[in-house]
């Protein structure tokens, strides 16, 4: 893997240096360096495997996690571009002190602006829904998925493979449809981790018999210094001769809906954002929303008629800040809650997230943020039976940023 990221990079320095003149090339990166001191209650170690449950786990860790990059970008004189990114740096979680590094493809687009008001973009990017992200950055690799809240708030639709159109409006707003890929479920968060019920809601996805793509939906809206982001996601999902708990035929079909509500802006000094989002069966689709309890649960399950019980989960987070100077304190609050059904029985969990991150501009090119966040994975409570509890942890530390 390493030499092959060598000779690509070789490569691509060759092609940028001898493009015609009218090309543009830039190449840039950025390093995230974590250090950090993590303190688990005793139910939180216990459920991440660090502890039998009688014992508090508590570890500091120095990482750089795969959210390190290096991207390159080209355009030409015809409006036609192209953007690839490669993320670097250690991809194990720190329960094992794991030095495994890898190399990964983050972003890998083309596009071409047909007029100034219309663009077809086909590749591997962001979609274009659920936007926007809380100021969180440290401990991607902490065990727990510590990246922009998710799974304590924040929904992340990912980066997929799909195809996209931009419709713009003059300079108030952008119409943007995105195909996706509909194949997968959510990274991260899979039930069959809980050992409750397979990831599904069926037991075996080699018959998918899916034909219609995903279709991921946004329309920011730009009023001066607020900016709106309305966004939906859907997609179904079927299979053919799917087995269910009892043995016969199930519900061969599953369908996952969001809607989204995203709010950004600033006056002066001062900033926010804020995101809400709410749907069914988050995890029957691509995404990220962390490795939380209201994560996990958050896939349709099977009942023992071979029904389908449509999971319910809605996220929201806050994020305020004010600049002074180099430093922009954040201050951020972030919840997510999911209701299901163990075959007849009700299920909820909840989880949340409080905390400030500031990041601190030293020099060009080189950021502090130091951070400190409160993660509250909460219980699983099931009608008639005693709820199981995660517990509490919290991440203290700072974070080193160099970019190019």
């Amino acid at each position: 893997m390493k030499k092959l990221f060598v000779i690509g990079m070789a490569a691509l320095l060759l092609v940028a240096f001898t493009m015609p003149a009218m090309a543009k090339v830039k190449i840039g990166g950025i390093i995230f360096t974590d250090f950090y001191f993590m303190d688990r209650d005793k139910e939180n170690a216990a459920f991440r495997g660090v502890a039998d449950g009688t014992t508090s786990y508590n570890v500091t860790a120095i990482q750089v996690p795969n959210i390190t990059r290096l991207y390159a970008r080209w355009t030409n004189e015809d409006n036609v571009g192209m953007y690839i990114e490669l993320g670097l740096g250690q991809s194990g979680g720190n329960m094992d002190f794991s030095s495994s590094n890898s190399v990964s493809l983050r972003h890998a687009y083309g596009w071409w602006d047909i007029n100034p008001n219309f663009r077809i973009m086909a590749g591997k990017s962001t979609t274009p829904f659920s936007p926007l992200n809380p100021s969180q950055l440290l401990g991607t690799r902490s065990g727990s998925v510590n990246i922009i809240g998710v799974g304590y708030g924040d929904y992340y639709s990912s980066r997929e493979t799909q195809v996209r159109g931009t419709f713009k409006f003059g300079k108030v707003a952008k119409l943007e449809i995105a195909l996706v890929d509909p194949n997968g479920t959510m990274a991260g968060g899979t039930n069959a981790s809980y050992n409750m019920w397979p990831a599904g809601p069926w037991f075996d996805y080699s018959a998918n018999n899916t034909v219609i793509p995903r279709i991921d939906v946004g329309v920011p809206i730009y009023l001066g210094p607020v900016a709106l982001y309305p966004g939906f996601l859907y997609q179904n999902r079927s299979i053919d001769n799917g087995v269910g708990l009892t043995g016969g035929p199930v519900d061969d079909n599953v369908t996952t809906w969001i809607g989204s509500f995203g709010l950004k802006g600033g006056f002066g000094p001062f900033g926010f954002a804020a995101e809400i989002n709410y749907g069914e069966n988050w995890g029957n689709t691509r995404g990220l929303a962390g490795v939380t309890p209201s994560s996990i649960i958050s896939f349709a399950s099977l009942k023992s008629d071979n029904g389908i019980n449509n999971a319910q989960t809605y996220s929201f987070w806050v994020d305020l800040s004010y600049k002074f100077g180099p430093v922009t304190p954040h201050i951020m609050y972030g919840q997510q809650h999911t209701d299901n059904k163990f075959d007849v029985l009700k299920m909820e969990a909840k989880t949340s997230m409080f905390g400030f991150s500031v990041p601190i501009d030293l020099a060009k090119g080189f950021r502090l943020r130091p951070e400190v966040m409160w993660y509250d994975d909460g219980d699983i409570d099931i009608d008639g039976m005693d709820s199981v509890k995660f517990g509490k942890y919290a991440i203290y530390g700072v974070q080193f940023q160099i970019t190019f």
